[in-house]
């Protein structure tokens, strides 16, 4: 009934508006619980994060800040009174940044419990804990939110059954037409007043195999929840921002870092030598005398030009004539011994 549904519209706004008015991080909060001022790259992130009816996508190179920026999400999450949820593609990963944020609340004095869900093991915060965060593998959020895809936020039903019971027909419709739908049933606990989730290595919804566990997570993640999508490999990430915030019905930000904390050297083994020979870098390296961003073609040249392969395989294949050869001989020899003792 149209009554019914608009019941529901209203608390769910109820719901929404409550959100909006919890507490925004300050940054000298972030700044306290990292034990240092966050950059550039970490402050834009924060202004998006602040902002619960925006999904951020963060990209940066690895070692460039982004689990700090998980960490912002998170207290923001806590800020609100909500759970957050940070997930994973492997479980060696969700292992440890279960001991990362174990630590790090320990360490900040910061009051919550994290719980460790990846299948093989199941590690639960204290029952009852105000601020917990959840880390998992990407396929156990996806089979939760699936499982929860067709019920009704458990606030939106108590707060109909409370009305009922306080005399308000609307809501009493609104209740009964939930039951009839089958869509009053328990809801997961670990989804209970869920506010953020942080996927790591969100590029992994590429891979062929796996790629579809983030697709049903992404279609089937509620619209209140906010989401912090994390990658340093994501080709053509303004596209992808684009779907998220079409199939989510959310608006998103991109937020890019293109410097490099952590340094790239590319080359090959000089056969000659044995030796590594860069021909590409991206930080200056007094020792060898590399500049950042400088293609070394002469270097390139030696080692993969047609030339050098050709002249590569030939030295190979002369290596295991040799061997052969060599091989062959001793058989040889062996086989006179045998034949002079025989």
């Amino acid at each position: 009934p149209e009554a019914a549904r608009a019941w529901l519209d209203a608390a769910e706004r109820a719901s929404a508006d409550r959100d909006e008015e919890a507490e925004k991080l300050p940054e000298s909060r972030v700044n306290e619980v990292l034990g240092y001022a966050i950059d550039d790259f970490q402050r834009r992130c924060l202004a998006v994060i602040v902002e619960p009816e925006l999904d951020l996508l963060a990209m940066a190179p690895t070692g460039s800040g982004k689990t700090a920026v998980a960490l912002v999400a998170i207290l923001q999450a806590f800020a609100r009174g909500k759970r957050a949820v940070y997930t994973s593609p492997i479980k060696a990963l969700s292992n440890q940044k279960f001991s990362e944020f174990t630590h790090w609340f320990r360490g900040r004095g910061i009051d919550a419990h994290v719980s460790l869900l990846t299948g093989d093991v199941k590690i639960r915060a204290p029952p009852g804990s105000k601020h917990e965060l959840i880390i998992c593998t990407s396929e156990i959020l996806r089979n939760k939110l699936v499982k929860a895809s067709g019920s009704v936020h458990r606030g939106v039903v108590e707060a109909a059954r409370a009305a009922a019971e306080a005399g308000d027909e609307a809501a009493a419709v609104a209740l009964a037409t939930l039951a009839a739908d089958g869509r009053v049933e328990d809801e997961d606990p670990d989804l209970e007043r869920l506010g953020c989730v942080v996927s790591d290595e969100i590029h992994y919804i590429n891979d062929v195999e796996r790629g579809a566990v983030w697709e049903e997570t992404l279609m089937h993640m509620p619209r209140d929840v906010q989401m912090v999508a994390l990658s340093a490999t994501l080709r053509e990430p303004e596209n992808f921002l684009e779907w998220i915030s079409s199939t989510r019905q959310r608006a998103g930000k991109l937020v890019v870092r293109r410097d490099r904390h952590v340094p790239l050297h590319v080359g090959g083994v000089d056969p000659k030598t044995g030796q590594f020979a860069e021909f590409y870098a991206t930080h200056d390296d007094p020792e060898t005398g590399t500049k950042k961003g400088k293609f070394d073609v002469d270097t390139f040249q030696r080692l993969f030009s047609l030339r050098a392969l050709e002249k590569r395989v030939a030295h190979d294949a002369e290596k295991l004539d040799k061997k052969q050869q060599a091989r062959a001989q001793r058989d040889a020899e062996k086989q006179a011994q045998r034949d002079a003792f025989a």
